[in-house]
């Protein structure tokens, strides 16, 4: 789903007056935004990026805060980087007389507003707002255009464990995965799940499932207090098959193992698994 936009947009926050005018700055007296939220940029999509402004020019200005010391950006850090892929020795610029905090929150907005963030990246900028300008989460959701639980769900990323937090940062699992994760106290078995998560491309749902079967399975041999080795062959199992598995036995060490499924896909995946066996 597209994300909508944010509040009022970036125009809200800077003054009217200087609203068109666009001048033409040497890249070389341009420092980068130092409230920047972003802390990757995709290689091939800037070549590309670089590759079209060599064609056709920078079609959008960068925007500036004029400072002390020089030009500093504030929005159009991906610009800014093709354009001097490109070669280009200046770029057009839209020059905004605003402060610090102002800045920091155009960099911000510019980002979630073009999808541009990762839900880290996101989350260590809300962070870096909140203890930079001593705001509150509530103050911070008003200026993003956020709701204040967002804010504050947001912000639980970063108290993840790092494994799982650099997953969702290379996009290898999602924000629901991870709180679907954050619900096991067992860190062993959380990592043994990220792993396949990853391994198997299980969706959010497929976790949740085996969560639950994982969980009615340990309760299932608990009440009726199976041997100790069949709990633990059944365990192996559950690891392997990523569903709950039961495995029966009677004192002639004869019984049956049941592999429980609850769809057509699940099915299929358990299958090329036998099959991968042999």
């Amino acid at each position: 789903m597209k994300r909508q936009v944010l509040g009022k947009g970036i125009e809200a926050l800077l003054p009217v007056q200087d609203a068109g005018k666009i001048h033409m700055i040497k890249i070389s007296e341009i420092k980068s935004a130092p409230f920047q939220p972003r802390e990757s940029f995709a290689t091939q999509k800037l070549q590309e990026l670089a590759q079209s402004i060599k064609e056709n020019g920078l079609l959008q200005p960068v925007i500036l805060r004029r400072t002390e010391n020089g030009w500093v950006l504030i929005a159009g850090e991906r610009r800014l980087k093709a354009a001097q892929i490109a070669g280009l020795k200046e770029i057009p610029a839209i020059i905004k007389e605003t402060n610090e905090e102002n800045s920091a929150f155009l960099s911000l907005i510019e980002n979630l507003q073009r999808d541009n963030l990762n839900p880290v990246e996101e989350a260590k900028a809300i962070d870096m707002l909140i203890r930079k300008f001593s705001l509150t989460q509530e103050e911070v959701a008003k200026k993003i255009g956020k709701s204040r639980p967002y804010v504050t769900n947001t912000l639980r990323i970063l108290k993840f464990p790092e494994n799982i937090v650099d997953a969702i940062k290379k996009g290898e699992i999602s924000e629901g995965h991870a709180r679907v994760l954050m619900s096991i106290k067992d860190e062993k078995r959380r990592n043994h799940l990220l792993s396949r998560i990853i391994k198997e491309h299980l969706s959010v749902r497929d976790l949740e499932v085996l969560v639950k079967t994982q969980a009615e399975a340990k309760k299932t041999r608990k009440t009726k207090k199976i041997p100790a080795e069949l709990v633990e062959i059944s365990q192996k199992l559950e690891e392997i098959f990523a569903t709950k598995v039961e495995v029966v036995s009677n004192r002639k060490n004869q019984g049956f193992i049941k592999i429980h499924f609850f769809s057509s896909n699940e099915f299929e995946r358990i299958f090329k698994i036998l099959k991968s066996k042999k």
